[in-house]
């Protein structure tokens, strides 16, 4: 377990496509932040990442479908950032200790701001 987060973070600070194989993160959220207040998720909120080192390419799999993801590396720290088709920015940071924020940047027909932040933990698979 240790190994495979070890190799999902080398891969993700290191641009090097060097890595054999596609591997999946999986990021589960249990608390949430909107305008009213910090909340427990009623449902788990999960995110998945596919990782494709050969390609040099990032997936994230949800419970609206797929996108590709752009990857930002960091300082002991990885961002994927996510354009929906519609236009609406979501940020995914994670650190090198599996930490995780998910950010969404909701605009809904008629110009209301939708903002939410979501806290959790991922585990590589």
């Amino acid at each position: 377990m240790k190994f495979k987060s070890l190799l999902f973070i080398a891969f993700c600070f290191v641009s090097n496509s060097s890595l054999a194989s596609s591997s999946t993160l999986e990021c589960v959220y249990k608390k949430y932040a909107d305008p009213e207040g910090v909340h427990v998720t009623k449902n788990e909120f999960i995110l998945r990442y596919l990782i494709d080192p050969d390609a040099d390419k990032v997936y994230v799999s949800g419970n609206n479908g797929s996108n590709e993801v752009v990857k930002v590396p960091g300082n002991d720290r990885v961002s994927f950032l996510e354009v929906t088709g519609t236009g609406n920015v979501m940020v995914t940071t994670i650190t090198n200790t599996m930490d995780t924020v998910h950010s969404r940047n909701t605009v809904v027909f008629g110009g209301d701001l939708i903002p939410s932040q979501f806290y959790g933990k991922c585990t590589a698979k």
